[in-house]
């Protein structure tokens, strides 16, 4: 609401009224309170003067009555109910009152205490107390002691006087101070009342003009540029709305010109699948199609350095006048993986002048993957494949060249042959395998599977291997084991791809651990040997195509390099994920997660 011109104006004009009612109020009060404050104080010191005249002359006679000094201080008292008048002792003892209820009940009493501070300074310093303002359990008074020096008697008993005590409430003076205020401020209710309401009238005056400008000023920069505001008067006011309704037929002719031109320009670069990025010659980003912000992930507070730095295109200087680097392709990380190839060249205004650069972006991502995967295909397969086709090429021309003639050496050759043929095999079909998986070719039929008589189904087949290496395989089940929704087939080839590791490179005469845990929605499926180990630094690339922990060792027992490869990308496919825990001397488990079986789910694709 305070955002609006009107009610600010309401409120000025309410804040003033009220800061200067207050003003008044405050020093009006103060000036009645002293009026009847000094009132109340010269009636007091007149009355107590009287007191004590009379008083005066009448002990001057000789010993006076305490009857008819009580009955005089009783016409002499003022009438608020409260008003005591006493005649003190030498002893501060109250030696006769005015005969009111409140002045007789301290008959008799002794008054010097802080309860009674002008009978206390007067005995202090043998001085008349001049009237003074005291606050009594919250209540005001006015206070006087003067001196006064006489004797009553009452009966044969003497008494002497050494003081006139005069107390008077002040609760009248305060009830009149507080009718004042309360009238103050009815005063200030209504002076408000009538602000708001002349104020409100004034305000409109001003801001109904503004709001029709900014009324129509909204709708012009929505769009609608027919727009014209009433000059209804000469003012400032009446001013703006005729240079408002210039700007807008200004606006109009202008924007008229520009639509068609930004209208053929968004088309072409928002249908554009490459990115666009143009910037000033302060380097300024001044555009940015959406399928550039996406590629670099641009934010306000993205800078033209930022880009040029991200796609080595060097500096903004160098850009625009043309001697920086005109391509580069680089590979991004934020906000996504991705890689790019950055063409770059200054444009030029109408006039000739460079006023500017432009960088156009193509993502190579596709393009820049398949290429590393060739290279790392053809590195790997070569690799490979060399070392059998090199045996297999030294006994084949070692045979050619006679040794086909010694019956034992040529059955060793022939035989070393067929084993490296077999190994070319396994790496054939390896790689046809992971090719399937790679281009998904192979679809997966997923459903419920024993894991436990699968395990135990693949152990049997081993159980040859494991033997000749005096192996057992040990297992370690739940009680009832879950079911999985697996690829019965393609499962195997999983566990059969781990635990042949598993026997190769476990010591012999040790155990292999399969072990079988459910985890929630998940069924982990662990196979532990108890070799040695693999180092810390090789465990992140095991399952990394021909990638081998111990090279020599791997060939010399016939691996591929491509077993938990292919084991992984199946174990993935199934929906879940491989890991392994390693340590040196400590063995190594393989485990795998795959998802358990889930009613209503007996088949999926």
């Amino acid at each position: 609401m305070l955002q609006s011109i009107k009610w600010r104006l309401i409120l000025l004009y309410t804040l003033l009224i009220v800061v200067a009612m207050q003003f008044v109020s405050f020093f009006l009060i103060r000036s009645i309170e002293a009026f009847y404050l000094e009132r109340a104080r010269t009636e007091m010191r007149t009355r107590g003067a009287h007191v004590v005249k009379v008083l005066d002359i009448e002990m001057r006679r000789g010993p006076y009555s305490q009857d008819l000094a009580e009955t005089l201080l009783s016409h002499l008292r003022a009438r608020q109910e409260d008003a005591i008048i006493l005649l003190v002792s030498p002893a501060g003892q109250v030696a006769a009152t005015s005969l009111n209820p409140t002045a007789e009940r301290l008959r008799g009493s002794f008054l010097q205490s802080p309860d009674y501070p002008a009978i206390v300074e007067f005995f202090a310093t043998d001085e008349p107390q001049e009237a003074r303002w005291e606050d009594i359990n919250g209540r005001r008074f006015y206070t006087l002691a003067l001196p006064l020096s006489g004797m009553l008697i009452q009966g044969t008993a003497r008494e002497e006087i050494a003081l006139v005590y005069v107390r008077e409430p002040l609760d009248e003076t305060y009830i009149v101070l507080q009718e004042v205020q309360d009238r103050l401020f009815n005063a200030t209710l209504l002076a408000i009342g009538v602000t708001l309401l002349l104020g409100t009238l004034a305000a409109q005056t001003i801001t109904r003009p503004l709001q029709e400008v900014t009324n129509k000023a909204t709708r012009l920069a929505a769009g609608n540029f027919d727009m014209e505001v009433t000059v209804k008067s000469g003012d400032e006011i009446g001013k703006l709305a005729q240079v408002f309704n210039y700007l807008a037929a200004e606006l109009r002719k202008t924007m008229t010109e520009l639509k068609n031109d930004k209208t053929k320009l968004e088309a072409i670069l928002t249908q554009m699948t490459n990115g666009v990025i143009a910037l000033d010659m302060r380097g300024h980003i001044i555009h940015a199609n959406t399928r550039a912000r996406d590629m670099l992930g641009i934010t306000p507070q993205t800078s033209a350095a930022d880009i040029l730095e991200a796609l080595n295109l060097g500096e903004i200087a160098r850009l625009l006048q043309g001697s920086g680097p005109k391509v580069a392709e680089t590979a991004l990380t934020s906000p996504y993986a991705i890689s790019v190839r950055a063409y770059a060249a200054p444009f030029h205004s109408a006039d000739g002048q460079v006023s500017g650069g432009i960088i156009v972006l193509q993502d190579i991502t596709e393009e820049a993957r398949l290429e590393q995967m060739r290279r790392e295909f053809v590195a790997d397969v070569s690799h490979e494949l060399k070392t059998p086709l090199t045996t297999i090429k030294g006994y084949a021309e070692t045979l050619l060249s006679g040794a086909l003639e010694t019956k034992d050496v040529a059955a060793g050759f022939l035989s070393t042959i067929s084993e490296e043929a077999d190994r070319m095999d396994r790496l054939i079909k390896d790689l046809l395998t992971l090719s399937a998986l790679d281009v998904q070719q192979a679809t997966l039929t997923l459903r419920p599977t024993l894991l436990d008589e699968l395990i135990l189904d693949v152990a049997d087949k081993l159980a040859f291997s494991a033997q000749k290496r005096n192996l057992r395989f040990r297992t370690d089940f739940p009680e009832e084991v879950p079911m999985v929704l697996a690829n019965a087939d393609k499962l195997e080839q999983v566990l059969v791809n781990i635990m042949s590791n598993a026997i190769k490179y476990t010591h012999e005469g040790s155990d292999i651990t399969v072990s079988l845990k459910p985890t929630g929605e998940m069924v982990r499926v662990g196979i532990k040997d108890q070799g040695p180990g693999i180092p810390e630094e090789d465990q992140a690339r095991i399952f990394e195509r021909f990638y081998r922990v111990d090279k020599a060792r791997a060939r010399e027992l016939g691996g591929t390099g491509l077993g938990l490869a292919i084991a992984k990308q199946i174990v993935e496919a199934h929906g879940g994920r491989v890991g392994l825990e390693s340590a040196p001397n400590e063995g190594t488990e393989i485990y795998f997660f795959l998802p358990r079986r889930m009613p209503g789910k007996e088949q999926v694709s």
